[in-house]
């Protein structure tokens, strides 16, 4: 019976697949030899010991976690490959577990929103996506609870050093989106849209907002300044006033100037 080689099958969201150029029987053999691995490797493995204190929980870290996988893979042709990705405003994780006759288990992306560009943040949401993936493919429970706290991958707000040098596109152009955001302010129509946009990436969503809210803080501190001086252009006029007052009751009156009348 002559087997017949499909490009890939599929279980659910995971592609499994062989290199090109293999004979179909040859394919077919190295995707259950891969899966015959893939089954006794989770046969095998050690849940990591949770030694990492978290806030209030206690977690396996990376390393742990990598480290039970590499046992458990002793004596099995298995391995794996956690490609990193950066998409928009978003980075993170591919995931593949492969074997030497050319099998391919492709689990697709786990994609995280970055808050601040920055490379330390890009670095901690790479070892969370890392850890998150690579323990949900392999069955391991990594923390007691979730570790949100560990890494805020959509925080409210950005810092007016994580503003700088954020860019948007306006008008076919990559433009620094404080200076969007003032012509918006000021007016222009394209600027406006631009701001409002609803496909504009998490990151700039959280950046319009963190400009806006320190536009907004900063006119109240304003309206605070010109009431405060109000009620102390007020105060020293009062004080004029007494003062003024005082002056004409003590000026000295002319004794004679009846009797000039």
């Amino acid at each position: 019976m002559q087997l017949l080689e499909s490009p890939a099958d599929w279980i659910g969201q995971i592609c499994f697949k062989a290199i090109s150029g293999l004979k179909p029987e040859d394919a077919l053999k190295a995707k259950l030899a891969l899966m015959s691995a893939f089954v006794n490797v989770q046969k095998k493995l050690q849940q990591p010991s949770k030694d990492k204190q978290g806030y209030g929980y206690k977690y396996a870290d990376l390393n742990g976690v990598i480290k039970a996988i590499q046992e458990a893979s002793e004596d099995e042709d298995i391995a794996y490959i956690q490609q990193p990705i950066t998409v928009g405003g978003q980075t993170g994780i591919h995931n593949y577990l492969l074997n030497g006759q050319g099998a391919i288990f492709d689990f697709g992306s786990y994609l995280l929103d970055i808050g601040s560009p920055n490379p330390q943040e890009y670095g901690k949401a790479l070892t969370y996506a890392r850890r998150y993936s690579i323990s949900a493919i392999y069955g391991i429970a990594s923390e007691d609870d979730t570790d949100a706290k560990e890494f805020n991958s959509k925080p409210d707000y950005m810092t007016p050093k994580e503003l700088k040098g954020m860019t948007i596109a306006y008008n076919g152009k990559r433009k620094d989106l404080t200076e969007v955001f003032a012509m918006a302010m000021a007016g222009d129509e394209l600027a406006k849209q631009v701001i409002k946009d609803k496909d504009n990436s998490v990151n700039a969503k959280i950046a319009i907002k963190s400009i806006s809210a320190i536009y907004e803080f900063s006119k109240g501190l304003l309206k605070d300044r010109d009431k405060e001086k109000s009620k102390q252009d007020a105060e020293d006029q009062k004080i004029k006033e007494i003062v003024d007052g005082k002056k004409d009751s003590t000026k000295k009156k002319d004794p004679f100037a009846k009797l000039g009348e």
